[in-house]
């Protein structure tokens, strides 16, 4: 069978798409992490989610969208397959295993913005940083000196897009968490000290 992906390298920064552009195909990413946002009226941008190794996303033209329905950046050096539309409809065709595996992509997908839908409706504003330094903590981090350091770079205003609130209530909270010595931040690189201490403050409260 021969390949149908297309190698893409994009740098720290750089835009893969913008929303409201022609969608052409599926992405998946093989290392990095890439932004994926969307704007409101006021053209404040909201983060829908942080994609990295393993991810795919530009589902558009798969579920029948022309155009994009939001926008992707890499925000770290980050190297991608690209598949075409007209290539995916093909290997999905010939491949169940490739075909299977994008369906239960989605299906991960879906139940991801379920719970954070969730998330917004029964957390806190507290609770939900604490849950987004846990994830993190898990999914976009390393070692160093013994201390668990989130290897993407995210300003206060992408953390409160991220969580859902505004970026003085994120800061204040950042704050509170430095105090309580859960997390230290580094050279712009936030570290956290008690992971366990986080995945209990992020618990939904009863």
């Amino acid at each position: 069978m021969r390949d149908y992906k297309i190698q893409r390298v994009y740098r720290k920064g750089e835009i893969l798409y913008y929303e409201n552009t022609p969608s052409l195909g599926l992405y998946s990413i093989r290392s990095g992490t890439v932004k994926i946002y969307t704007r409101d009226k006021s053209g404040k941008e909201i983060i829908l989610k942080l994609a990295t190794a393993g991810d795919m996303f530009g589902y558009g033209h798969f579920m029948g969208e022309k155009i994009h329905m939001d926008s992707a950046k890499a925000i770290e050096d980050t190297e991608c397959d690209f598949i075409n539309a007209s290539e995916l409809k093909l290997l999905m065709e010939q491949d169940a295993e490739f075909a299977e595996s994008l369906f239960s992509m989605m299906g991960k997908e879906l139940k991801d913005s379920q719970k954070k839908c969730k998330d917004l409706i029964r957390k806190n504003v507290r609770e939900r940083l604490a849950s987004y330094f846990d994830y993190m903590g898990k999914n976009h981090s390393e070692v160093t000196d013994g201390k668990i350091k989130i290897r993407v770079q995210l300003s206060r205003e992408e953390i409160a897009s991220i969580i859902g609130t505004a970026s003085e209530t994120a800061i204040r909270f950042i704050s509170e968490f430095k105090e309580m010595g859960l997390i230290v931040e580094e050279d712009k690189f936030f570290h956290i000290l008690k992971p366990d201490e986080l995945i209990t403050i992020g618990r939904e409260q009863v």
